[in-house]
């Protein structure tokens, strides 16, 4: 028994010790196999890729890869035209899909048909066709729409010949199929071989691999760093904003208003502070440089007012210096009352309100557009109290702080206007020739001459009681350092000319055309937050809406709050920038900002939106991207540099990510300009996606 139980064992061993051979056996066969396949798929890849270089075909896939990514550019341009003018039921995935690649069939295939020479006679062919045939790439793609070329080829390098057999061309809905015929040399010692390969390439139109989500563009936002129904105030430090502003101001004047001072109440106001604006800045109110105020406009500048001087409780107003580049266009007055300071526009200055007739009582020194010089500190080392280096167009007069019975301020004939020079209406001694006086409190000022109590009549009384030498005058003209260096265009009297007399009235049909375009500017950027207000080039709507002098857009009609309050700020995604939405509890409320933090929190900002009806207070250093948005006042204290950047992709990436829950905030725009989020990039595709090709063969 135990013998057998031994045999038994012995079995066991020698059936494991033969199983292992053959497995060791077997797998090193399968492996040397293995190796020998790759290895023979290696060298018939070789041979391809030599056969390819050599014939060319190489270069024609070179040229049908580029082509299908214009294609694929084209229709992913196209796409997101399209989407914004879709209806929601037609932005299915499905649909955006068959869109694009019907337009990518179409670049391929329909519009942009070449002619090639086919044996001495025109023929027009597909766009692949023929830069196959051509051997070129698309260069570049003009905005006519116009296609440009160069050569895929080297000239020193061609030495192949590129054919499409008949039949070989065959486009459809599906898919292009396209075969194509090489024919080149290859030498082999002194032996040169003629060789002719073919293969066939397939184009496909790829799957849309984009996201797109409508987003609708509001002038509450659009192309501004900061929005704001309030005043603005940068104090004791510095302020950069990168983008447009638009600040509307508020300016109470009261029952009995100070017109010297109070006129210039409320808008934009620098006071111990250096501010830099690279964009535009549109307020309803001042731009005003109050003490110790340096600014830089790198854009256009409209407002209602610019002035650079003390207020009614200031004892002084020193040191202030403004620049700016582009256009200033004021509602009212350019103004002066400093010292020690400069206003230089490189630009033109438009002087825009002509309400010197139709507005009644002391309301008329509020409408009526002029430069004023009211300082009489003038002697400084700048060059000019106030410099416009190109064209100044002045479509009022100024008015002295006298008041008749009535109410109604004294109305000059000066469109430059400075302090001192008014004297000239109470030194009037031809009372033979129709001059008549009034009392306007406290003075005795002209009236009129021969009925005529116009601007412009006073404005020839100024020019001639200045100019003319044989004159008994007991006062002097004072040029304010006023420097107008290009042509004046004014309604009343202004700067001395080159003759060294005094300008008059003279504005010309030509001129109010310039000028009315400017005033619907200043209602479309001002009164209507930027928006076309009605349709598009309606010019008589912007007309109507200047004439009427009324902000129309503002940011408590432009967000609806009541909106907001029903936002579940848990939902709100922050991916793209953080998103403040602040609704204050009651009248002190403020949201406060310092060194870069939600007071009371460790929250950053950075990046972002910020949307309140509460005061905003910035202190200490702050460098933010995106869009600032407040009923309320917004004011920069403290020391620290302070930066504000319009992104537009920050507001839309924020919208994108958050489409359901800002859905209703944002009131309707006239402008109905919606744009196209998308997600990922639609050129990113890799060319297996849309050409396939077939294995080749030698023909002969």
């Amino acid at each position: 028994m135990r013998i057998r139980k031994k045999k038994r064992g012995s079995t066991f061993v020698i059936v494991i010790v033969v199983m292992a051979i053959i497995f060791t056996t077997g797998t090193t066969i399968l492996a040397v196999t293995a190796n020998d396949y790759k290895m023979r798929i290696a060298q018939s890849k070789k041979l391809q890729n030599l056969y390819e270089a050599d014939s060319g075909l190489d270069i024609v896939e070179n040229i049908i890869i580029k082509t299908s990514q214009e294609a694929i550019k084209y229709a992913d341009k196209e796409v997101k035209e399209e989407f914004a003018s879709l209806e929601d039921k037609d932005r299915s995935e499905a649909a955006v899909n068959e869109f694009f690649k019907d337009k990518f069939y179409k670049f391929l295939t329909v519009i942009n048909k070449q002619t090639i020479n086919d044996n001495g006679t025109p023929r027009n062919v597909d766009i692949l066709e023929y830069l196959i045939l051509e051997k070129k790439y698309i260069k570049s793609i003009l905005d006519s729409g116009r296609l440009e070329f160069e050569e895929a080829v080297d000239p020193a390098q061609d030495n192949f010949i590129i054919e499409i057999p008949e039949n070989g061309y065959n486009p459809s809905n599906s898919g292009i199929k396209i075969t194509v015929n090489s024919t080149f040399e290859t030498a082999e010692g002194e032996l040169r071989n003629r060789k002719t390969v073919s293969t066939t390439f397939t184009v496909s139109a790829p799957e849309y691999n984009s996201e797109i989500t409508a987003i609708k563009i509001y002038p509450v936002f659009d192309g501004k760093a900061l929005t704001a129904d309030g005043n603005m105030e940068v104090k004791d430090g510095s302020l950069t904003i990168n983008g447009d502003a638009w600040v509307k101001g508020n300016a109470d004047l009261g029952d009995n208003p100070a017109y010297t001072f109070d006129k210039y109440k409320g808008g934009i106001k620098l006071e111990n502070s250096s501010f830099t604006m690279n964009g535009n800045i549109y307020t309803a109110n001042t731009f005003h440089l109050s003490n110790n105020a340096r600014s830089t406009v790198n854009g256009n500048l409209y407002a209602q007012n610019v002035y650079v001087g003390k207020s009614i409780n200031s004892i002084s107003s020193v040191n202030n210096h403004v620049i700016i580049k582009e256009n200033v266009i004021v509602n009212n007055d350019l103004a002066f009352n400093a010292s020690k300071s400069s206003i230089t526009i490189e630009n033109n200055f438009y002087g825009i309100n002509d309400k010197t007739t139709e507005v009644t009582t002391a309301d008329k020194a509020l409408n009526s557009s002029s430069i004023i010089v009211n300082s009489l500190d003038l002697d400084n080392s700048t060059e000019a109290v106030i410099k416009v280096e190109k064209d100044s167009y002045i479509m009022g007069v100024a008015y002295i702080d006298a008041t008749d019975a009535a109410g109604n301020k004294y109305q000059t004939g000066e469109s430059v206007a400075v302090k001192g020079n008014y004297l000239a209406y109470t030194d009037v001694k031809d009372f033979e020739e129709g001059y008549v006086l009034k009392y306007y409190s406290p003075l005795q000022l002209l009236e009129s001459k021969n009925g005529d109590s116009s601007p412009a009549m006073k404005a020839d009384y100024f020019a001639q009681y200045f100019s003319d030498e044989n004159r008994e005058r007991n006062y002097n003209f004072n040029d304010g350092k006023v420097k107008l260096k290009g042509k004046v265009k004014s309604v009343g009297a202004s700067v001395k000319d080159s003759r060294g007399e005094i300008q008059r009235a003279n504005i010309s049909p030509e001129d109010l055309e310039i000028i009315e375009n400017q005033q619907k500017e200043y209602a479309r950027n001002v009164f209507a937050m930027g928006d076309a207000f009605a349709s598009e080039g309606d010019n008589a709507s912007l007309k109507d809406l200047y004439q009427n002098q009324r902000v129309v857009r503002t940011v408590r009609n432009q967000i609806d709050f009541d909106a907001i309050k029903n936002i579940d700020m848990n939902n709100i995604k922050e991916e793209n920038g953080v998103v403040i939405l602040k609704l204050k509890e009651n009248d002190s409320d403020k949201l406060r900002i310092i060194d870069g933090k939600l007071e009371g929190t460790n929250k950053k900002i950075e990046k972002g939106l910020i949307i309140t009806n509460a005061d905003i207070i910035i202190e200490g250093e702050f460098n933010f991207t995106g869009n600032i948005i407040t009923t309320g006042n917004i004011i920069f204290q403290g020391q620290g540099e302070k930066n504000i950047s319009y992104d537009p992709q920050v507001i839309r990436n924020i919208l994108a990510l958050n489409v359901e829950s800002f859905k209703d905030i944002f009131s309707s725009s006239n402008n109905g300009r919606v744009e196209v989020k998308v997600k990922t990039s639609s050129e990113a595709y890799s060319a297996d996606e849309f050409i396939k090709k077939s294995l080749w063969k030698i023909i002969k």
